[in-house]
């Protein structure tokens, strides 16, 4: 793909203006903007990915109504993104339906959040800034646009080094502020974490927890199969075992309860299970 003078001007204008104030507030906003005159993309943001913490949203551009604040609160435990990042395996660049579940696009977790915002086509530049953070920048085409294509990917690609140091650069000036009130976000992620990893053990087994946490991420029978060394078969006598017992008919069921379950207080006495805690309260 070769760039028109006047793109190339665009972009440069664009990346003289984030180098020209890279320590100010605005240096996302500006780099999304030039960004922008690049590649179309009807959405962009930049967040900060934490190993110990929930993530930040520096900027985003969902709509007024979409459910965008569920995903900084919770459902962020469930995002192929995130999950990449903590198995410290997310690419620098990546289109989300190279990295995401095969069933992902039919899970209850788009189906909650994705598809609330529209999106049809997302390709990320991730910038690496140690172990624990990523600052990650998602550029989105939603209904009624094109997805990004291999020339738009590969233009994405090719200037992405730039992308990585400005946003590097940035967080080194700018993250003490942003982190002035991370204690409250830490233990909240602590939190979360506990009640994903808890919810159901006194009900289920280890097995069948494993089980239900890969399908509520959009893993498919037969991937599912693939990565806990089983048979489709088994997978499929798990998830019915799981509604037995936890009284249910579909994994739509399973995952309100699993959203129920994330808002319950992060100071009240939950017990070891989040999930007989959320059921003893009903009862």
């Amino acid at each position: 793909m070769t760039l028109s003078l006047d793109e190339l001007r665009a972009w440069s204008e664009g990346i003289a203006r984030v180098v020209e104030s890279i320590d100010d507030t605005q240096t996302p906003r500006r780099l999304c903007d030039a960004l922008g005159d690049l590649v179309r993309a009807d959405r962009l943001g930049v967040f900060v990915l934490r190993r110990h913490s929930s993530p930040l949203a520096i900027l985003h551009d969902v709509p007024p109504g979409a459910d965008a604040n569920s995903y900084l609160e919770s459902l962020y435990l469930l995002d192929p993104v995130y999950d990449h990042f903590l198995r410290r395996t997310l690419p620098t660049c990546a289109l989300l339906h190279d990295i995401c579940p095969d069933d992902f696009f039919e899970s209850d977790y788009f189906l909650k959040y994705w598809s609330s915002v529209n999106i049809v086509s997302e390709f990320s530049i991730n910038a690496h800034y140690d172990d624990d953070t990523v600052l990650h920048v998602p550029l989105s085409r939603t209904a009624g646009s094109r997805p990004f294509s291999q020339d738009d990917m590969d233009l994405l690609t090719a200037i992405s080094p730039a992308v990585v140091a400005t946003m590097r650069r940035f967080w080194e000036a700018s993250r003490a502020g942003f982190e002035r009130d991370a204690s409250n976000a830490d233990s909240f992620h602590v939190h979360l974490r506990f009640v994903m990893d808890n919810f159901g053990c006194s009900i289920l087994t280890a097995r069948e927890m494993d089980v239900m946490q890969l399908t509520m991420r959009g893993y498919s029978d037969k991937l599912l199969a693939r990565e806990l060394g089983i048979t489709p078969g088994t997978v499929r006598n798990h998830k019915k075992s799981i509604f037995s017992k936890l009284q249910v008919s579909s994994q739509g069921q399973v995952f309100g309860l699993l959203l129920d379950a994330l808002q319950l207080p992060a100071d009240a006495a939950i017990g070891p299970d989040p999930l007989a805690t959320l059921l003893e309260n009903r009862s």
